[in-house]
């Protein structure tokens, strides 16, 4: 399988954490140590604006999960800010951030194109999942304590400024999952503090506490952007798992005797170290990491702004097509089977289709007449499919 995607937003993890480097960065920082540019980067702006959360607070469509509030070190109860029924109560959010409380939107790429595309644009750079919670805290306001992460993030203040402490980091990084408690966590000394000013980027590695509280006499508005890596363990556990397709013993269930009779422990410990010996010889990087990589892919979310209108206007044979910039895919033309895979699913292409589409889609741009297929349909069947997940898009 190959696995390819578009380059149409080179740079942007660069521009960030400008005038550091991606290498430097990568080298010294990453999963190490915090890093905060020096000025600030105009260019991202308009991303997302406080009259932008005011539009979507009143406008907007809010189901449940959509929004929660944190004031003080500690989560608002949800039936502070939610009708009985679970609907948002938007009257009572802003009561609440008017009172002190800071609101919180998770995931909102989800729903803002701005947020969304620039989410696709550094999940190249990070070769991970990338997410959006955005942050509104009123002036003299904080919204969480002490606390780390269980994934790195980037913070791009938008607004306001936030005044940053930044404490001691924890052993070894935590896994998904691994919340701080102050009952278990040292958050150690504090180490570091300062103001982030609108446009300025911070990042912070996953496992590094910190804490941070508004400055000065304006709200902040500063976006969460989280890095959703996935770890060696992870691709080791998977490794483990397609292993365990050609080891037949690996699916027969545990002895009676694990748990239960001490005399059996060596031979049970014999059988564990003979599976894990012939994992240890069957086990394919190649074959996991196929496997990984096409999961990746597809579980980035389709972007799709435009395909209706383009296909509600028909499409000519003529008409010039572009790969939609960030746009992951991975492209198999050569097995039994040939497919495309983007976007939560996957496309069958025919036998003389596939190799030809991975030519052109390489090329980052075509028109349905630079194709040399006899099935005409089953061709503009694929490429009006490759349309609708957000694939290409009218050049």
């Amino acid at each position: 399988m190959q696995d390819s995607a578009t380059d149409g937003n080179p740079g942007l993890l660069a521009r960030l954490i400008a005038p550091l480097s991606p290498d430097e960065f990568f080298a010294r920082y990453y999963e190490k140590a915090w890093y905060c540019t020096p000025a600030p980067v105009g260019e991202f702006a308009d991303l997302l604006t406080i009259d932008r959360i005011d539009e979507i607070l009143s406008d907007s469509e809010l189901p449940p999960g959509a929004i929660s509030m944190a004031q003080a070190g500690r989560s608002l109860p949800a039936e502070e800010y939610l009708h009985t029924g679970g609907a948002v109560d938007r009257g009572a959010v802003i009561d609440n951030f008017r009172n002190g409380a800071t609101i919180v939107l998770p995931q909102l790429h989800f729903a803002d194109g701005k947020l969304y595309a620039f989410c696709l644009g550094l999940e190249r750079d990070f070769g991970a999942r990338i997410q959006t919670n955005i942050y509104l805290t009123p002036t003299n306001a904080s919204g969480f304590g002490i606390h780390y992460d269980d994934h790195d993030v980037l913070v791009l203040q938008m607004a306001g400024a936030k005044k940053w402490e930044i404490y001691g980091q924890r052993d070894g990084l935590p896994f998904r999952g691994e919340k701080f408690s102050s009952e278990r966590d040292d958050p150690g000394p504090l180490q570091a503090e300062f103001v982030l000013k609108p446009g300025q980027c911070l990042y912070v590695p996953r496992g590094l506490c910190h804490r941070a509280a508004n400055e000065g006499d304006e709200p902040s508005l500063h976006i969460t952007i989280g890095i959703l890596v996935q770890t060696w363990a992870e691709f080791v556990l998977e490794a483990v798992a397609e292993a365990s397709l050609r080891i037949p013993q690996m699916r027969e269930s545990l002895p009676r005797s694990l748990f239960l009779d001490e005399s059996a422990h060596a031979a049970n410990a014999a059988i564990f170290h003979r599976l894990m010996d012939q994992v240890r010889q069957l086990a394919s990087f190649d074959a996991t990491r196929a496997a990984m990589g096409g999961n990746f892919v597809l579980g980035q979310g389709p972007r799709v702004r435009g395909a209706l209108t383009t296909l509600a206007g028909g499409l000519a044979e003529e008409d010039v097509l572009r790969v939609r910039p960030d746009t992951l895919y991975a492209i198999d033309p050569a097995g039994e089977e040939p497919q495309l895979r983007i976007a939560e699913t996957a496309v069958a292409l025919a036998p003389d289709l596939a190799p030809q589409l991975q030519a052109l889609l390489a090329r980052g741009q075509f028109a349905m007449v630079d194709f040399a297929v006899e099935d005409r349909a089953d061709l503009r069947d694929t490429v009006e499919t490759l349309v609708a997940y957000g694939l290409l898009e009218r050049g």
